[in-house]
């Protein structure tokens, strides 16, 4: 085998490697997937709707600054984000 495929199958194994052990260990903690909204609009706006249907989501803002509406607290649990 070449270099450069010695290099590769180096890459790989590494890859496989890590991957076996982030499943053995339970993988990493991703508070921010546990929300409804893309990663984008939960850092620009704060939105976090759970996925398990804690929070109805709030009607659309018809180019309204969602930044000067109050947030909703209707009592449910709402995700916490590390923020």
């Amino acid at each position: 085998m070449s270099r450069g495929m010695w290099i590769l199958a180096a890459i790989l194994a590494v890859l496989a490697i890590s991957q076996i052990y982030m499943s053995e260990t339970g993988g990493l903690e991703r508070p921010w997937a546990e929300c409804k909204e893309n990663l984008m609009s939960q850092v620009i706006w704060g939105d976090c709707t759970p996925r398990d249907g804690g929070l109805a989501p709030p009607p659309a803002s018809g180019g309204v600054d969602r930044s000067a509406q109050p947030p909703l607290d209707d009592g449910a649990q709402k995700v916490d984000r590390g923020q």
